[in-house]
């Protein structure tokens, strides 16, 4: 006698427990909780996303016109020239690429919420509530036959296509919330300190006017010295603190990549590619009990 490993649907328990399952995910349909929360959740990473666009667009800006500037002292004669943007070549293209990367995130949620409405829609709910409605009758009619074993595998179907996307777009959510939002705010956060820093040290430089008076004191002469002598060391120790900045800022710029490929394209992939296999696994189980029961 072949082992019976389909569904036992001839059990009036099992029967109830199945509609009252059924009827209700009809009720979370017709709710949108589930939808709502989702929709929540990727709008705050799509607004986090707009904002690091947005940073890395001003941030590059910063660095584009540093890049140009050289800040010049004359001491009594004596030229030196300490250069802005050799110190920041390295940061440079990563920043523009990392724009265009937050840009194309924005978009990938924006693109996630717009389908995400487009599930929860009511004609959908009510195919989902129209096919449920229709499997239960048969269930209650005739359980064990092979059309209303069928028949859930349709159901199956449309139950993933209904809330598979929101329960992926809550779980990046929660993935991200509890290993990602940390580092994403720390690199961001570093980020602006490098580029209020530059726009500091851009701004001081602009002030470092070289001294082309003819000065025939020599008190004058040794007070000017002592003064760009002083300038000199601050900006030439400012460069460096902004050189281990950007150092730093190339390092928290490859973990905010990190985060956002994580966020919107390799935790959703994951997620959407394990609810397939969920679904393909319920067919099989489906699939092998039809075959019992034919047997």
């Amino acid at each position: 006698m072949p082992a019976q490993t389909g569904p036992q649907l001839n059990s009036s328990a099992t029967r109830w427990l199945v509609s009252l399952l059924l009827l209700a995910l009809i009720a979370l349909s017709w709710s949108r909780y589930l939808d709502d929360a989702a929709q929540a959740a990727t709008l705050t990473n799509f607004k986090r996303a707009l904002t690091a666009a947005a940073m890395a667009r001003a941030f590059n800006g910063v660095i584009s016109v540093a890049q140009g500037t050289e800040i010049a002292l004359q001491p009594v004669g004596v030229g030196v020239t300490l250069t802005i943007g050799e110190v920041l070549d390295p940061l440079n293209d990563l920043v523009e690429r990392f724009a265009w990367l937050a840009l194309a995130a924005s978009v990938s949620l924006g693109l996630q919420m717009t389908l995400g409405d487009m599930l929860a829609s009511t004609w959908l709910s009510g195919v989902m509530t129209a096919a449920i409605l229709a499997y239960l009758v048969m269930l209650w009619r005739a359980p064990a036959t092979p059309g209303t074993q069928r028949a859930a595998r349709w159901i199956g179907a449309v139950i993933c296509v209904r809330f598979l996307l929101a329960l992926v777009l809550l779980a990046t959510y929660w993935i991200d919330a509890a290993f990602l939002a940390e580092r994403q705010d720390e690199a961001m956060a570093a980020l602006s300190q490098t580029s209020h820093n530059i726009e500091a040290m851009q701004h001081e430089s602009d002030q470092a006017d070289p001294m082309q008076a003819q000065e025939t004191d020599l008190l004058d002469k040794l007070g000017n010295l002592i003064d760009s002598s002083r300038q000199q060391l601050d900006l030439e120790a400012q460069l460096e603190a902004v050189e281990t900045q950007v150092e730093n800022s190339v390092e928290e710029m490859i973990n905010l990549i990190v985060v956002f490929l994580l966020q919107t394209i390799l935790l959703p992939v994951a997620a959407l590619w394990l609810g397939w296999l969920g679904l393909k696994a319920f067919w099989r189980w489906n699939m092998r009990s039809l075959e019992t029961k034919g047997n």
